[in-house]
């Protein structure tokens, strides 16, 4: 991670905190996308830290327009925000006027009163959100211009989405004084604090992402930043079969997965690196309903495996427990299930007995130590952001960051 560009960041852009918002029309572009179950929102830690910007800002007299996303195009996840403009409400103790994007929203807008909130539908809705498009481009789009014209500012308030050049994120940059909210600027507060650390870091990495973990995983080894990675959940798994093992049934799902195409990257990485790099040694499977441990000479098996075994759990929680800076995102095993928690559990557990600062991130992350029963409080930061945040930490520009960090520059 290149802490002069944190620096840099936070030098050239202002917190909305910093403003007189009274009776000012904001467009604050949150990142509320949550686990969907049947269709049902699971209200999680997102919902709960961006109320608090919606609270403050109306509080201060604002008349607020909330955008954000939820899911994608093609999968279960992907329905619209009356659930999350409910849950809001209800922790508002107000009303919060909903508009689809089919309907006049200028209108609703324009009604709004100081203290008065509107939300939009989400923004994938729309055809042109996604596009990966500069800032000016976004900005020539109707809708864009749009909303900005019944607009006095614009706040971003999601490291989660900084990294994406979509409409909503970097269009209204161009067109408004725009700002960072509270939650976006606390994030890169404590990122510029990690970036200061430079030695006997350890990296946990688990999830079923290996697509975001790797560049993080490999920046880290060639710079020199990670003296261990700790590798739990589908990165685990992948580290096993690089090294030679068959893991049976739970490969199968891998190949489905299309993860099995990370395997020779690992595999690399693990040659170069073997010293730095730590994988488990053994493994829970679901066997008759009941979680049972296995040692990798127990491989393949017909049993799916759920999570890291007690040893690898212990191993990983002595090296975490040495570290000067320990980083996490992703959970290292199946933490929804009481049997299978407990791998991500202990390694929890190891942070907030760990002397060095640690840093967790990831949505699934910070879904499980709130499951578990882990409070922020417990953690140097917790970040509610993934993939832009191992992008961060591996070095790469954020485009939602530069956007706001060169207005007026």
């Amino acid at each position: 991670m290149q802490s002069m560009q944190i620096e840099e960041i936070l030098e050239r852009i202002t917190p909305v905190k910093a403003v007189d918002v009274g009776g000012k029309t904001i467009i604050l572009r949150v990142d509320l996308n949550s686990s969907v179950k049947g269709g049902k929102l699971l209200k999680g830690p997102k919902i709960a830290e961006h109320f608090k910007t919606i609270k403050m800002l109306l509080d201060r007299g604002a008349k607020l327009v909330i955008l954000s996303h939820q899911g994608r195009k093609g999968r279960d996840d992907f329905i619209n925000l009356k659930q999350h403009r409910d849950a809001l409400q209800d922790m508002l103790g107000e009303g919060i006027a909903f508009y689809t994007w089919d309907q006049d929203f200028v209108s609703g807008i324009k009604k709004l009163k100081e203290g008065q909130a509107l939300m939009l539908d989400n923004t994938r809705f729309l055809d042109f959100e996604a596009k990966n498009a500069s800032p000016t481009e976004h900005a020539k789009h109707e809708i864009i211009k749009k909303l900005a014209s019944v607009a006095d500012l614009y706040v971003l308030d999601a490291l989660s989405v900084a990294h994406r050049s979509h409409a909503t994120v970097v269009g209204f940059i161009p067109l408004l004084e725009s700002f960072a909210g509270p939650v976006l600027y606390s994030e890169l507060k404590a990122l510029n604090k990690v970036s200061e650390i430079k030695d006997n870091t350890t990296l946990v990495l688990g999830g079923m992402k290996p697509d975001d973990s790797l560049p993080v995983m490999q920046k880290m080894l060639d710079d020199g930043k990670a003296k261990k990675v700790l590798l739990g959940g589908a990165l685990g798994e992948l580290a096993i079969i690089a090294k030679g093992s068959k893991l049976g049934v739970k490969e199968r799902f891998l190949q489905d997965k299309g993860l099995l195409d990370f395997v020779p990257k690992l595999g690399e990485l693990i040659e170069r690196f073997d010293e730095n790099i730590m994988f488990p040694v053994d493994l829970a499977v679901e066997r008759n309903a009941l979680r049972e441990e296995i040692s990798l000479a127990e491989l393949p098996t017909n049993d799916m495996i759920f999570d890291i075994g007690e040893v690898t759990a212990n191993a990983y929680s002595r090296e975490i427990k040495k570290a000067d800076l320990v980083i996490m995102n992703g959970p290292v095993g199946k933490f929804e299930s009481y049997q299978f928690a407990f791998g991500t559990r202990k390694v929890l557990e190891a942070l907030t007995e760990a002397s060095g600062f640690t840093l967790v991130g990831g949505g699934d992350t910070v879904t499980a130590l709130t499951r578990l029963g882990f409070k922020n409080k417990e953690f140097g930061h917790v970040s509610l952001a993934g993939k832009a945040l191992l992008m961060l930490l591996a070095g790469e520009r954020l485009a939602g960051l530069e956007a706001l960090a060169c207005i007026g520059k």
